[in-house]
């Protein structure tokens, strides 16, 4: 957790993305074995379609949807209201659960809360991305058949991913955050030059 103690608050992009990365491998051979139950292709086709879709889904999905939620919530939902009582607790791990609001004597459950808030709408993302991949590649199934796998294969991996992030934010990770650093900084800059850009003019 050495990512989150500072004045500018908890970026969650930094402690949710590089275990992600870390859960590709298991994710992809979970994920192959159900879309060969689905698709009844040979392992080299379930293989490639499904190490795909999980690419596009880690590389773009994962850090576009943080992105966006985290840009909207520095410029209208960024202010600290405190959790001096349980609606404002459930606030600052839900709404505020991209960019969390640094009450630092509170982060032990804040974080796994919000890394749990993250993974329902990581989840919903990857669906809708692995599903628009899978059906290309699946061009001759029953089109229902990627929604099927989409959704069940994601269910199965993510409960995968979500394990993973829980694990490494409680174990020493210096090599993982350094390995981390350089495409987590530039989306958290990102972020916060967009949500800037969002802010009203000052008057003149």
């Amino acid at each position: 957790m050495q990512r989150i103690i500072a004045d500018m608050g908890v970026p969650m992009i930094g402690l949710y993305w590089p275990p992600a990365w870390l859960a590709f491998v298991p994710v992809v051979l979970i994920e192959t074995w159900w879309a060969r139950r689905v698709f009844n292709n040979d392992w080299k086709k379930a293989i490639a379609s499904t190490f795909v879709a999980n690419l596009v889904s880690t590389i773009i999905g994962i850090p576009l949807a943080w992105f966006v939620w985290s840009t909207l919530e520095l410029r209208f939902f960024g202010t600290a209201l405190g959790i001096d009582n349980s609606a404002k607790g459930l606030y600052a791990v839900t709404v505020q659960a991209a960019w969390l609001i640094p009450y630092e004597q509170h982060l032990w459950w804040m974080v796994p809360v919000a890394a749990f808030v993250l993974t329902v709408v990581f989840f919903a993302g990857s669906v809708v991305v692995e599903q628009a991949v899978m059906a290309r590649f699946q061009s001759t199934s029953d089109p229902t058949s990627a929604r099927r796998w989409a959704w069940k294969g994601n269910l199965l991996s993510y409960s995968v991913i979500f394990v993973m992030v829980l694990a490494f934010l409680y174990v020493p990770r210096t090599f993982l955050d350094r390995a981390a650093d350089r495409p987590v900084n530039v989306l958290e800059g990102a972020s916060m030059r967009a949500a800037k850009w969002l802010s009203p003019k000052p008057a003149r």
